[in-house]
């Protein structure tokens, strides 16, 4: 005879079970009983449960129409196939049309904005900004010490342009870091790509201010063209040294800066072709070499390469690599002699109007305090297929 006891499924069976289910199953498991809400609410089970899913991309597509602009956020799996794809990608996010005096984009406007999404749980939150005519976001970062979500600013604050330091958490306005002089006309700039490794901010292209260690109207000669560091404990900035050039009298766009392997590392564009550089040694500048040589100009959707990333796809060393001008991405398989196209991904169709930033993430049901603290009027949370 079965009995009630007997039919209960015990912890370490309904844990596995659990930790395979995608992020929403999860969510909406925790609804179905006391014991499996304590089970997937557990420091352990979201750590577990993040280390076991998929790769995806995070698409954010703004869309212009003349004095007004609306932007939407899009989830699409890194590894599926193109049959997949259709059936699995998600718009997330939609944000109306409003008009405003200048693009939204614009860090000179007088209304620009920040917000910050957690795909997975559907909430988002528009972060309190510095004071200021002229706001630009330079980086955003998980402080390790406090534990705290913090952005890092640039601000004209009385006319006089400054590094400022926000929490999420604290949702007490922007602390001043100390000024930051500019030495050329900043203008309207678009949020500055960085790549976070060992706790610092990296920077390949800086907006032109002077930093902390500047001495003179602007850097000394040798210090121009530098990776700018900033470390997110001791609040300082520093300058390190990149690999050379390919071609000399570049433009900042043809290199990019990724994570690969725990290392920091440059991808350098130039003829169809990708050089990868990696810092072996962090705390060595010199210690800057050439890993790969990867030909670029196969996928069709890739009319040229621009950006690249380090995909972090556990056990193979892969590069996302696409181009800010077109509709597609690919992922390419750097550890056999082929280097051959793994993947191609059509984000869509080519509009002008349009703007693309993509990330790679890997999904979590952690949810973060922070967002209650914000306002999250304006924007649609949707669910759906794009």
């Amino acid at each position: 005879m079965t009995t009630a006891a007997s039919r209960v499924i015990n912890d370490d069976v309904a844990t596995e079970i659990l930790l395979r289910l995608p992020c929403a199953a999860v969510l909406r498991s925790r609804a179905v009983c006391k014991a499996w809400r304590r089970i997937t609410t557990s420091a352990a089970f979201v750590a577990g449960h993040a280390r076991r899913r998929p790769l995806e991309l995070i698409l954010h597509r703004q869309r212009r129409h003349g004095l007004s602009s609306s932007s939407a956020l899009e989830t699409i799996p890194l590894l599926a196939t193109l049959d997949e794809l259709s059936g699995l990608r998600l718009r997330v996010l939609q944000h109306p049309e409003h008009a405003t005096p200048k693009p939204a984009t614009s860090a000179g406007a007088p209304d620009y904005s920040v917000s910050v999404c957690n795909p997975v749980t559907r909430q988002w939150a528009e972060v309190h900004r510095p004071p200021g005519t002229w706001v630009l976001s330079c980086g955003f970062y998980a402080h390790k010490q406090s534990g705290e979500h913090r952005v890092l600013w640039l601000s004209n604050d009385h006319q006089q342009v400054s590094h400022y330091v926000s929490s999420l958490e604290a949702a007490t306005g922007a602390r001043r870091l100390g000024p930051a002089p500019p030495y050329v006309p900043l203008g309207a700039q678009t949020p500055p790509h960085h790549v976070t490794l060992h706790g610092v901010l990296h920077w390949l292209c800086y907006p032109g201010v002077l930093l902390p260690m500047d001495d003179g109207p602007c850097p000394e000669p040798k210090e121009r063209g530098k990776i700018v560091a900033f470390d997110t404990l001791s609040e300082t900035f520093r300058r390190m040294p990149r690999p050379p050039r390919r071609r000399e009298g570049g433009y900042c766009g043809e290199l990019f800066l990724l994570e690969v392997g725990g290392m920091l590392a440059v991808a350098d564009f130039l003829n169809g072709s990708m050089d990868l550089w990696v810092m072996e040694d962090y705390d060595d500048g010199a210690s800057w070499r050439r890993r790969l040589r990867l030909p670029v100009d196969r996928p069709s959707q890739l009319r040229r390469a621009y950006w690249a990333m380090g995909a972090g796809v556990e056990g193979r060393d892969v590069i996302l690599v696409g181009d800010h001008g077109r509709c597609g991405v690919a992922l390419y398989d750097v550890t056999g002699k082929s280097k051959a196209v793994k993947q191609q991904i059509q984000l869509g169709t080519y509009d002008c109007r349009d703007r693309r930033s993509v990330f790679v993430f890997r999904g979590s049901i952690e949810r973060h305090a922070f967002f209650d603290l914000y306002d999250s009027q304006g924007i649609q949370v949707l669910d759906q297929q794009s």
